[in-house]
């Protein structure tokens, strides 16, 4: 059964670039942290900006361009909607912009 996630970038300027991620989202934190090894959040911030105007990602990191949604319609988290309940996700994973920091909201427990 796949779990929820919402990923984003925290700039310095407290806004927040972030997307949906359909499946696996209980195990991404170490999966985000290989990301952010090989990779820099600004490379971050560019997938999630694509994921953005496809409706999210199927799994994070994507394999290739097919792990997009493509759902047709754009779903953007932001830093308005960032607390949000976001299509089921229990799960967040928040990257500093600055440093790579990582913060697991583990006890995000959305109400229903």
């Amino acid at each position: 059964m796949g779990t929820h996630a919402v990923i984003g970038v925290k700039h310095p300027n407290g806004k927040i670039t972030g997307c949906y991620v359909h499946f696996d989202g209980a195990t991404v934190e170490p999966r985000m942290l290989e990301y952010l090894r090989e990779n820099t959040p600004t490379c971050l911030y560019m997938l999630l900006s694509r994921a953005q105007q496809c409706g999210g990602l199927r799994s994070f990191p994507p394999e290739n361009l097919g792990d997009f949604l493509e759902d047709g319609e754009p779903y953007v988290v932001d830093e308005v909607n960032w607390n949000a309940y976001h299509l089921g996700a229990n799960y967040a994973y928040l990257v500093d912009f600055e440093t790579g920091y990582v913060t697991v909201d583990e006890e995000r427990k959305w109400q229903r």
